[in-house]
């Protein structure tokens, strides 16, 4: 709250400063009116037939009580105790400052008594000036109630405490609603951190979703990787049993050998075959290879696969710090509120 706009009600509703002076007019048998800088605030409690009835009823008498108001005010917010003070039409009132943190907001207006009979001459003259019947505003002034010096002053100290006590209200009604400014700025803050937060979810969620797909990846690559084994070892055992063949065959042509002695015409058939599983195993070998550079390339490829799913898992956990350090910072903020 700006305390350069701060008005009387918004220190105090109408409706409880209107009680407020009516029992403080019931109490002292005085009337009252609460005014801000602008004029009355509330209606009159416990006014004259002299003040409502004639005085304030033309509009030269109506102007006049609005800057003795005024002015009484005034007087007590500069000198910060209450003013007592003959307003123009003659009648004894007095008034107390409302002011909130060094600032004058409004008064409390009480009064319209004398303190001694009055003299009509005085008042004939008053009434002329303002347009008002002299016989019936001299009537009207012996209805005003005399009240003894001291006695105003007390009521004047009471109309004081008054204004005292709302001078109080409004400033913790200030404090109060500068902290309510500050929460409210705390809480937006608060709201701008729990967007981000899931912003930052969203992101954590993105990021364990990649990790699942990364890792069904290396799952069919890893598969992949094992077929190719299972090919090795049956492309293995093929050249396995073909040297065992070759073996057999060798030991054939050992044996023939020595049968035939000098003829040795059944070695071109042996060597046939020789050659022919020779070519055979040449083949196999080139598929062995074959197969396991692709087992390698399977397995650079889980390699690769193994690195992205750590770059993920990195990025993620640098998410889920950021994420932690955002909490901590709203909780500082939510202890601020507290």
């Amino acid at each position: 709250m700006n305390i350069d706009n701060l008005t009387l009600l918004d220190v105090i509703d109408r409706q409880t400063l209107q009680s407020l002076q009516d029992a403080f007019a019931e109490a002292t048998g005085m009337a009252a009116l609460a005014t801000d800088e602008t004029g009355s605030v509330t209606r009159l409690s416990n006014p004259t037939e002299f003040c409502m009835s004639l005085t304030r009823k033309s509009p030269i008498g109506c102007e006049r009580c609005n800057k003795c108001d005024l002015q009484g005010g005034s007087d007590s917010s500069r000198t910060g105790r209450p003013s007592v003070y003959y307003c123009h039409g003659g009648l004894v009132d007095f008034a107390a400052p409302i002011i909130v943190n060094g600032r004058y907001i409004g008064s409390l207006i009480g009064g319209q008594v004398l303190t001694q009979e009055p003299d009509e001459a005085k008042f004939r003259r008053i009434a002329a000036e303002i347009g008002v019947d002299p016989d019936r505003y001299v009537s009207a002034v012996h209805k005003v109630k005399i009240v003894p010096k001291e006695q105003i002053d007390a009521a004047a100290n009471l109309l004081y405490q008054m204004a005292n006590a709302l001078s109080d209200v409004g400033y913790q009604r200030v404090l109060a609603q500068e902290q309510a400014d500050r929460d409210a700025s705390i809480v937006a803050e608060i709201q701008d951190q729990f967007t981000d937060i899931n912003a930052q979810t969203d992101e954590s969620v993105n990021a364990i979703k990649s990790l699942t797909d990364s890792f069904k990846n290396i799952e069919d690559t890893v598969a992949a990787a094992a077929k190719a084994v299972a090919t090795t070892d049956n492309i293995i055992k093929t050249i396995e049993n073909g040297s065992t063949q070759l073996t057999l065959i060798g030991f054939n042509a050992s044996i023939e050998a020595k049968r035939a002695g000098a003829a040795g015409q059944g070695f071109n058939v042996i060597a046939q075959e020789v050659r022919t599983l020779s070519d055979k195993n040449t083949k196999q070998t080139a598929e062995i290879e074959k197969t396991l550079n692709g087992i390698k390339k399977s397995m650079n490829d889980v390699n690769e696969q193994i690195n992205g799913v750590h770059s993920a898992i990195e990025q993620n956990s640098a998410v889920i710090e950021k994420l932690r350090n955002m909490l901590e910072n709203v909780n500082s903020l939510i202890s601020k509120i507290k």
